[in-house]
């Protein structure tokens, strides 16, 4: 489960930067040339203007981040349509060892999640 908590941490990571960056993408003076919607965070800056409206942003794309991840792995646990056409893995290089190895790893992220959040 090691390998795995690797995984779902910096899983969480990712999800933490993402939501907390789009986020701080309501504020007028920031640099949004990395967008290709640049204009829809112009005007959603003029929308969502107090603390309370951008943490209910945060909270928004925090869950929706979290939900396409659940999705990723319910997919590579073969729990989706893909299952009939292909199966993946998450294979450790070094030792060629299957992290989803007796382990559903959509619900254990999901666990993991509620223990640390």
């Amino acid at each position: 489960m090691d390998k795995q908590k690797l995984l779902f941490q910096n899983l969480k990571r990712i999800k933490d930067y993402w939501a907390n960056e789009v986020t701080n993408s309501l504020k007028p003076s920031t640099d949004l040339i990395w967008s290709n919607y640049e204009e829809n965070y112009k005007l959603l800056q003029g929308k969502l203007r107090t603390p309370e409206e951008q943490e209910a942003f945060k909270n928004i794309q925090d869950e929706i981040i979290k939900g396409v991840l659940h999705s990723i792995l319910v997919m590579i646990d073969g729990g989706d349509a893909l299952a009939d056409d292909i199966r993946i893995d998450i294979i450790d290089e070094e030792t060629r060892e299957s992290l989803k190895e007796n382990i559903a790893l959509h619900e254990e992220f999901v666990s993991y999640l509620l223990d640390v959040e």
